[in-house]
């Protein structure tokens, strides 16, 4: 147990001083990082102060109070992430007795670490770039870290603040590079000596990427990353552990080889897109490319494709030369030169090759283009790099060119002169679509499509029309009013290139119908009869006007209107007369005519300002045809036909419809079969009238016999009022009121209906009766006659005849009816009348009764016969007593029946 003790107390008095050995001593005013820990700053927050305080950026340490106060553990102080990354910025030493601050403790800092990677030779950043293996690299810090060396007990030569860790294209990681002065420099343990500095340094002639290892380069083609962590007071771990993304950036560098390649991302590429290709080599030494044509001769549709003229890092010899670049011998074509394996048209075939230089990533991106003049057929592009010496690095790849395709569509086939087509397609080959039309007396080869008469010339752009759209698609709008054609079928042709009809079989083509007709107006089918007060709306259909209009004129008794309607890009128009206007029609037939201005908008016939006088353009603009209004004028018919007789002139182009419109007056019609009804179910009242479907009607049920009356007299009295809405249909209009049962007692009442937008009334006078009760009729059969015996005094025989009585017993059940919760007036018993079973029953009981008398008169003549019959025959009676028997049994069966 004293063993243990000591041990424990010794362990106790060395570690504290291990630790005080160990410990990162930070002076007051000095700096702390972000992510340091295990820090002293005892020497920074000395006694009595016994917390720090931060304030916020303008304020007064001592005049103002703090933002935020802080008890720390001064002899192991950790600058937490998640604490101080809103507090970067000065902390004040903070007495919480007195409550005041001292001087700056120390200052909490983000770390700052960016690498960049330089050519040693031209200290040009190549950063993310791409150089030639076997560069001399420099790798470049900026950092703010410097203040951690300047810490009291700080070793340079034991510790380090950075490590600069490289990533191999291989997955390997770096700690070390080789020099250009045959020897190897860390990169681990670095301490910067100010916020600038690169390591290698620049007298060990930097990294050397071209180092060998044997008959091997040490260092493979590819990208290398270089990343720094941070490398004291377990910084990069807190600052990971946050991942609050700090600013300490790394760098990369690709080392290229020195191959020279091309490579496209489509091997394919329709006629009239461009394309371009990607050249990769040793940065700043120059490429050779050029298209192989084979035996082409660059003539227009046999051209192969083209550099674009003015892109960087591309040379090409003058059109007019001198050719030195198109003078390189390649290796592959043993003495010829660029310019013997390329057309010599047009151009002197200088836009087939030229010479690229990579950029300081080793790439350089080319851009060529194909017309319609490029033939579609398969392409070879070659490079090739003279890298010194005896090697040559060459490349190539193929490049086909497509014909194109191209299409023309519409909505419709057929259209009205002077509506608008809307032609739309697609182009592959071109951005510009170019349009022609060929038809019925239009040039043979193709007209403009928007001067069709004026003929396309194949090459003459100017010659056609053209719908530019964005490489893929295209529209054009056409105004057929504007082309000067007559009615009938024409052909529109869409092509990529200015071609005529004559000369389209080298390009894709796609042609559409187009049917034009004489523009039209029609009305859809309308109301002929309609009330007054009512308004009236014309609806119909107009062709060949786009957003025109069309002239309204209507022709009355007395009345004349003229408006417009404007028409809808499809067609569609509508006019309504307002029921203020119908109103003050009088009743009678009225004329509408709509006017069609045809092709040119423009209404040949029109009324003047006064509306006095119907003018024309014949023989002279405004010259007057007839008077609408003052003495003479014409009305009605008389007035329409003078003007439909005005419109059919040859010299008028105009064109119109006719639509007869007869205004009546406002009527409602009770249906009388709906003025007599029961109470026992709902009152449905119905009627007709002429009003416009939809419109309500106001109908009003009030007792017939309301009056003023003295209070000690009044009886109750029922009514109901409502709306009813007129039906649609043609002709006469039904409408119907239904009143719930029970609402109406039986009795008399007065109906009124008075339209809700007119002055139309009607009234009737409704009954409403009691139901009828119908007897039920109960027949009781009992005897009520003693037995009849017929006996034989001699021979002990006897018959009894039953006569049944019937007697009628008549009980009345009324029908059942609903109670209503209003008192009802006491009825009137209605006597029970008998029916046509009463009087049957009767009669067959009158019947029955003389049947009844017969019997017994034969029943007295029998008895007097056998007194005076010898008595042998009565022994022989049993026979005929049978018989008897039976003939009474038929007697009886018959009087039943």
């Amino acid at each position: 147990m004293t063993i243990r003790f000591l041990i424990v107390t010794i362990l106790l008095l060395i570690i504290p001083g291990l630790a005080a050995a160990t410990s990162v001593i930070i002076p007051a005013g000095g700096d702390v990082f972000l992510g340091e820990e295990g820090l002293d700053v005892r020497t920074a927050v000395p006694s009595p102060y016994d917390a720090i305080a931060f304030y916020p950026p303008g304020s007064s340490p001592g005049r103002d109070m703090p933002l935020d106060i802080r008890h720390i553990e001064t002899s192991s102080f950790t600058v937490s992430p998640s604490l101080y990354s809103d507090r970067v910025g000065s902390w004040y030493q903070w007495d919480s007795r007195r409550a005041g601050p001292g001087i700056i403790a120390f200052t909490v800092r983000e770390p700052r670490v960016n690498v960049r990677i330089l050519q040693r030779l031209t200290m040009e950043d190549i950063s993310s770039g791409t150089v030639p293996r076997g560069s001399d690299l420099l790798l470049q810090l900026d950092t703010n870290l410097g203040s951690v060396l300047q810490r009291p007990g700080y070793n340079p030569t034991s510790d380090g603040l950075l490590d600069l860790l490289i990533a191999t294209p291989g997955g390997g990681t770096l700690t070390a590079v080789e020099t250009r002065n045959g020897g190897s420099a860390s990169l681990t343990r670095i301490n910067p000596q100010g916020s600038l500095q690169t390591y290698p340094s620049v007298q060990t002639g930097g990294w050397d990427t071209g180092a060998s290892g044997g008959s091997n380069y040490l260092y493979s083609a590819g990208t290398y990353t270089v990343q720094p962590k941070l490398a004291f007071n377990r910084a990069d771990e807190n600052l990971k552990s946050a991942s609050l993304g700090y600013n300490i950036r790394g760098a990369s560098v690709t080392l290229g080889s020195d191959r020279t390649t091309i490579g496209t991302r489509d091997d394919q590429v329709i006629r009239g897109h461009s394309f371009s290709v990607t050249i990769s080599g040793t940065p700043g030494v120059p490429v050779y490319f050029w298209v192989d044509a084979g035996s082409r001769s660059g003539s227009p549709g046999d051209q192969p494709p083209m550099i674009l003229f003015a892109q960087e890092g591309v040379s090409q010899d003058s059109p007019d030369g001198p050719y030195s670049i198109g003078s390189y011998r390649p290796r592959s074509s043993g003495e010829r030169s660029i310019r013997d394996l390329v057309p010599h048209e047009p151009y002197n075939g200088v836009k087939y090759y030229g010479m690229i230089v990579p950029d300081r990533n080793g790439k350089r991106t080319l851009e060529l283009r194909t017309t319609d003049q490029t033939d579609d057929a398969r392409y070879t592009l070659k490079v090739e790099s003279p890298s010194g010496g005896s090697t040559v690095h060459t490349d190539e790849i193929p490049i086909t060119v497509q014909k194109g395709s191209v299409s023309v569509a519409t909505g419709k086939d057929s259209y009205a002169i002077g509506e608008e087509v809307r032609l739309s397609g697609h182009n592959s080959e071109s951005c510009d679509t170019y349009l022609f039309i060929t038809g019925p007396n239009l040039p043979s080869a193709g007209g403009r499509l928007d001067r069709p008469r004026q003929a396309v010339t194949t090459g003459d752009p100017s010659s056609f029309t053209t719908a530019s759209g964005d490489c893929e698609t295209w529209d054009y709008r056409l105004y057929t009013g504007e082309l000067g054609l007559d009615a009938g079928t024409y052909t529109i042709y869409a092509v990529p290139s200015p071609v005529s009809r004559n000369n389209l079989g080298s390009v894709p083509y796609q042609t559409i119908s187009l049917t034009l007709r004489r523009p039209y107006v029609t009305l859809k089918p309308q109301e002929t009869e309609v009330a007054k007060g009512d308004s009236i709306t014309l609806t119909g259909m107009s062709s060949g006007i786009g957003r025109g209009s069309v002239a309204v004129w209507i022709f009355g008794r007395n009345y004349f209107r003229y408006d417009q309607a404007s028409v809808e890009r499809d067609g569609y128009f509508e006019y309504e007369i307002p029921a203020s206007q119908t109103g003050d029609m009088v009743a009678g037939q009225y004329v509408v005519i709509i006017q069609h201005p045809m092709t040119n908008g423009e209404f040949d016939i029109w009324p003047d300002g006064q509306r006095q006088l119907v003018l024309g353009r014949y023989p002279y603009s405004g010259s007057p045809i007839f008077r609408v209004g003052g003495p003479g004028a014409l009305m009605g018919s008389d007035a329409a036909n003078a003007l439909i007789s005005a419109l059919n002139s040859a010299y008028i182009d105009d064109t119109y419809t006719r639509w007869d419109i007869r205004v009546m007056s406002p009527k409602i019609t009770l249906d009388s079969s709906s003025l007599r009804q029961d109470a026992d179910g709902p009152v449905v009242i119905r009627g007709t009238t002429n009003l416009g479907a939809g419109k309500r009607l106001l109908i009003e049920v009030s007792d017939n016999r309301f009056a003023p009356t003295r209070k000690d007299l009044r009886e109750d009295s029922y009514g109901f009022s409502g709306t009813a809405e007129i039906l649609d249909g043609k002709g006469e209009r039904q409408f119907s009121l239904t009143v719930p049962q029970g609402r109406l007692a039986p009795g008399e009442y007065r109906v009124m209906v008075q339209a809700v937008e007119s002055e139309a009334t009607a009234s009737g006078l409704l009954t409403v009766t009691q139901p009828l009760l119908e007897p039920t009729i109960v027949p009781t059969i009992r005897p009520e006659q003693p037995p009849v015996s017929l006996a034989n005094e001699s021979a002990n025989l006897s018959t009894t005849f039953v006569v049944p009585t019937i007697s009628v017993q008549v009980t009345t059940t009324p029908t059942p009816v609903e109670t209503v919760q209003s008192p009802l007036p006491t009825a009137t018993p209605v006597p029970v009348q008998s029916d046509d079973r009463t009087v049957s029953l009767f009669t067959g009981m009158g019947v029955g009764l003389l049947i009844a008398g017969f019997i017994g008169l034969l029943i007295y003549l029998f008895r007097r016969k056998s007194d005076d019959e010898p008595e042998e025959e009565i022994q022989n009676s049993d026979d005929e007593e049978t018989v008897n028997k039976e003939s009474v049994y038929e007697m009886n069966e018959e009087e039943e029946t």
